[in-house]
């Protein structure tokens, strides 16, 4: 006859083994990913959420008014900050800055498959981007060619004009972060921080600035910093928003769902072409100038670099070197030499040099 505390045992035996496997590391994760799956946000959540942009009517208008307004102010800090190449202005400028708002809301809106929000959020992304733009044209119009060299732009714009796989990285954990703030009123003092992590109105008023100079490659370079921040702001968001719950509840808007966040993802996979080219230019760059300080050393180790500019292009390295020194130079073609047997291609070098004498007279 069969024992029935065996089949007591035999029932908890599973939940005896089951304590020990959450406690793993493997078993933790599967655990939080289970209950982020099943989660479903509170109502104070869906609030904070379906507020960040009013749905018609004239509160919209006057969203819409507002949000222009610090568009057209945070632009000018930005562009005046870029142009005075002041970097606590340009960070004053993200601080002002309103698009992070109707970008989170467009990928609440993607995760929740409601296309009306959906468009309206974009739309007054669009209406932001072209104030942002123009406002950097007209402040380059007026004091831009007054203040800025060509040959050498101020250094927070050329920081802006050449974006790399960094500024993607930056700003896929930017993104994720905010879509963990927004639904979270007690976090939503860490909202800044996330603003001046992801630049997005300095990038657009660099924009208006190169175009009005006349740069357009640079002009194409900063615009596509803000289309990386962009897409990968709403992607992560997105991803971070799905796993707080946000989610459509019918299959069709599930459907839509995966196509959107796919659509976005590829997006995002588009962006980041460009930017691996531009990496592997800064990296082949900084490993030139790495060559060059390494040649100078062994070609005179008494003379020291005061000025170094350099770049690799097509297999062939273009140096241009400032150098001081006590005695007479070396030959510099020995100099070149150096620094194609370190950086392995084809070198054409221009260098000054100068000699290192001080004098000091008293005439009484």
């Amino acid at each position: 006859m069969p024992n029935p505390h065996d089949e007591t045992a035999q029932d908890s035996a599973p939940a005896a083994d089951e304590a020990p496997r959450q406690l793993t590391p493997i078993g933790s994760v599967t655990t939080w990913i289970h209950d982020a799956i099943k989660r479903v946000p509170s109502q104070d959540e869906h609030d904070a959420v379906d507020e960040l942009i009013p749905q018609g009517g004239p509160e919209f208008v006057e969203y819409v008014v507002r949000f222009s307004l610090l568009i057209v102010l945070s632009a000018s800090i930005a562009a005046f900050g870029l142009l005075a190449d002041s970097a606590a202005v340009v960070i004053g400028a993200m601080l002002v800055a309103p698009l992070m708002t109707p970008i989170t809301a467009a990928a609440a809106a993607t995760v929740t498959a409601r296309n009306p929000r959906l468009w309206r959020a974009l739309a007054v992304v669009a209406w932001g981007t072209v104030l942002a733009v123009a406002v950097g044209w007209l402040v380059a119009m007026i004091a831009g060619g007054s203040v800025v060299d060509l040959n050498q732009l101020p250094h927070e714009v050329q920081a802006r004009t050449f974006p790399t796989l960094l500024d993607l990285g930056v700003a896929v954990a930017a993104g994720a972060a905010a879509g963990y703030i927004l639904p979270r009123r007690s976090t939503s003092g860490a909202l800044p921080g996330v603003g001046i992590a992801v630049a997005l109105v300095p990038p657009l008023a660099t924009v208006g600035i190169t175009a009005q100079l006349g740069l357009s490659a640079d002009s194409r370079n900063a615009f596509l910093l803000f289309l990386t921040n962009l897409a990968a702001i709403i992607f992560s968001a997105g991803i971070a928003l799905a796993l707080s719950g946000f989610r459509p509840n019918q299959f069709s808007g599930k459907r839509a769902l995966r196509t959107r966040m796919a659509i976005t993802l590829v997006t995002v996979a588009v962006v980041a072409i460009p930017l691996s080219f531009h990496t592997r230019t800064t990296l082949e760059d900084l490993r030139l100038r790495r060559a060059v300080s390494d040649a100078v050393s062994a070609w005179d180790s008494e003379v020291r670099i005061v000025e170094l500019n350099a770049d690799a292009h097509d297999h062939r390295a273009r140096v241009e070197l400032l150098v001081v020194g006590r005695g007479d130079p070396r030959p510099a073609w020995q100099l070149a030499e150096e620094i194609q047997d370190r950086f392995d291609a084809a070198v054409d070098l221009r260098l000054l040099y100068q000699r290192d004498e001080l004098y000091s007279v008293s005439v009484r």
